[in-house]
């Protein structure tokens, strides 16, 4: 792309049906036949395009309309520059005034010292439509290691720069993982030599000149917003020192402080955590040890704005090599681990996942292999974590981006903490040797809380399944059996409840495992028209069962979880066994009936066939 001799001018909009009328006002005064007006409409939903098509009719000048998506500032200025025809290009946003003679000035001193980018002064007005500028022509100047400038301290404005065409071609654009442009633009200009050695470094000047005002008090505003900007600045920075390998180690540490200072007073300000916290001793540790990765700095900060209503671009979701330990992995175990490990592939739908069995036998290499197999790239069945001499074995472990230790056993954790990784999770010892702590530490269901870890590295929680949410089949899949009698809801319940299925004319499907034999005869002496019995001791076959019923109910069993993850909703029945702690999830609409919340005891079969039906009526009716 060459660019003709000229000014570019870039206005971004997002709802400026107030003010944008005047900032084009302001622009068009001083177009010439060699520069262009590109308005990119962000996706407003007040009446800015109405303003804005008005102003194109009563005009005879270069202009193009833009219209796209709400995606930020950043991503509104990446595809308006698809259109850039001159060699300068001025930024405006769609409810500032520039300055009467911006563009000529700023274009004028850029070559007169030969700049790549140039600022000028920027300020806040109470009313923009009379303010007057004053005469002032005094000179740029160039700052002096800019870099250095910038990082640490950030460096934002958007109606008070102006950049060559060629050199923002040459930066790739904006960060688009950035929602707003303001910081990491200066960065990836100063910086671009510190990317790739034969880099040109580019020169950068500024100017005392007030260049715009802006509207003192604007409601929703995302400057106005102390969160979004320290959050924007943050991971802007972030972003910067993943790409530019050549920075200075000490400039380096003194960005990830920066960062880590900022995160901690915010949280003691606004999350209201004690002065000594977990994000202290990281502080400590980056300032004494510079042990701080740029990925746990990420999740840092992340976490500290979580709460936040803020803008935020995805977490960034290229490949991972992801490690994942647990310890005994029978059919129970991994199904209540099955939906963590799925809610970790939706985040990192690119990595290559290593399921680490250390009890040496997993279902998910034998009866569970075709469930998984879309989403673990292999099984390890090595046993490991046992035994203190199982240090000799670290070794032989590749290095991985990320290692999650599902397991509480402190020794284990201990061997796990030594593979090499650049984030490290465990819930064990309370999370002391984790490198990231989940928001939910309290969370009782033991599924949940592995889920909790896999959220560490998004903004974006677990969605349980709506599958079935008006469902026409009339199919009702029921697991009557458990591992053992003391959890099983007793056969004549499921019978009747059966039988109320039928008289609402749906089809009980009742599953049995290998060794309930005992239940199948019961079924087959009390048999009644339109039930169903399949007996299996295949999983697969019950998930694929249960994705064509309306519902399932079951006792807290693995058969139970099985339908679980077939994303219908559940009926569970507990009894002696803890189902805040037990309890599968998949479904929005699972429901839990346990004998002890109903009736203070421990024998699930005080459960009545009435509190069954109820719940099945909240289903069907």
């Amino acid at each position: 792309m060459k660019f003709r001799d000229g000014i570019s001018i870039i206005v971004t909009v997002y709802n400026k049906e107030q003010f944008i009328s005047k900032t084009l006002e302001t622009i068009s005064k001083q177009m010439s036949g060699n520069s262009q007006l590109i308005i990119i409409n962000d996706g407003s939903t007040d009446k800015s395009e109405l303003v804005i098509k008005k102003f194109i009719k009563s005009q005879n000048k270069d202009i193009k309309y833009i219209k796209q998506k709400n995606a930020g500032p950043s991503k509104a200025v990446n595809s308006a520059f698809k259109f850039v025809k001159y060699t300068y290009l001025k930024f405006v946003d769609g409810d500032d005034i520039i300055a009467p003679d911006a563009l000529l000035y700023m274009k004028k001193e850029m070559e007169k010292l030969d700049l790549d980018l140039l600022y000028g002064h920027w300020g806040w007005e109470k009313n923009i439509n009379d303010f007057k500028f004053k005469k002032d022509n005094q000179p740029a100047f160039l700052i002096k290691n800019p870099v250095e400038k910038f990082l640490p301290g950030g460096w934002g404005g958007s109606s008070n720069s102006m950049v060559k065409s060629s050199v923002f071609k040459s930066i790739g654009g904006c960060d688009d993982e950035v929602f707003v442009q303001d910081f990491s633009l200066p960065m990836r200009v100063a910086g671009f030599h510190l990317k790739n050695k034969g880099n040109k470094k580019f020169k950068i000047g500024q100017s005392q000149k007030l260049m715009c005002v802006a509207p003192e008090f604007i409601e929703n505003r995302i400057i106005s917003n102390n969160g979004q900007l320290l959050y924007d600045l943050s991971i802007a920075t972030i972003n910067f020192l993943e790409n530019h390998k050549f920075v200075k180690k000490s400039l380096v540490k003194e960005c990830k402080i920066k960062i880590l200072s900022r995160c901690w007073s915010w949280q003691r300000r606004h999350n209201k955590v004690s002065f000594f916290n977990r994000l202290f001793l990281t502080y400590l540790n980056n300032r004494i040890l510079k042990k701080v990765s740029l990925e746990i700095l990420r999740l840092t900060v992340f976490d500290t704005w979580k709460g936040e209503s803020l803008r935020k671009i995805k977490l960034k979701t290229e490949p991972k090599k992801i490690l994942i330990y647990v310890g005994l992995d029978l059919l129970g175990d991994a199904l209540l681990k099955f939906p963590f490990l799925k809610h970790l592939k939706d985040i990192f739908p690119q990595s290559k996942i290593v399921w680490k069995s250390g009890k040496g036998y997993s279902i998910f290499k034998r009866g569970l292999k075709p469930l998984a197999e879309k989403i673990i790239h292999s099984v390890d069945e090595r046993e490991f974590g046992s035994s203190i001499l199982d240090f000799f074995k670290i070794q032989k472990f590749n290095n991985y981006d990320i290692v999650i230790d599902t397991q509480k056993r402190f020794l284990t954790t201990l061997l796990l903490k030594a593979i090499p990784t650049k984030v490290f999770i465990s819930s064990s010892a309370n999370y002391l040797l984790s490198d990231f702590v989940p928001s939910n530490r309290g969370e009782k269901n033991l599924t949940k809380q592995l889920i909790n870890l896999a959220n560490v590295f998004s903004p974006e929680k677990y969605k349980e399944s709506l599958l079935n949410k008006s469902s026409t089949s009339r199919k009702v899949v029921i697991c009557p059996g458990a591992s053992v009698n003391w959890k099983m809801w007793d056969i004549n319940n499921f019978l009747k409840v059966g039988l109320f299925i039928k008289e609402k004319k749906h089809i009980p499907i009742f599953i049995l495992g290998p060794k309930e034999k005992r239940l199948y005869s019961v079924l087959k002496k009390k048999h009644f028209p339109g039930l169903k019995i399949v007996e299996t001791n295949n999983p697969l076959k019950t998930i694929n069962i249960s994705k064509d019923c309306k519902f399932g109910i079951a006792n807290d069993t693995g058969c139970g979880h099985l339908i679980a993850n077939s994303g219908i909703p559940l009926i569970s029945l507990f009894g002696p066994t803890n189902h805040h702690k037990f309890a599968p999830i998949g479904n929005s609409k699972n429901t839990v009936i346990s004998s002890q919340d109903l009736y203070k005891n421990n024998n699930i079969n005080m459960i009545k066939t009435a509190d069954v039906i109820e719940t099945i009526k909240t289903i069907i009716d």
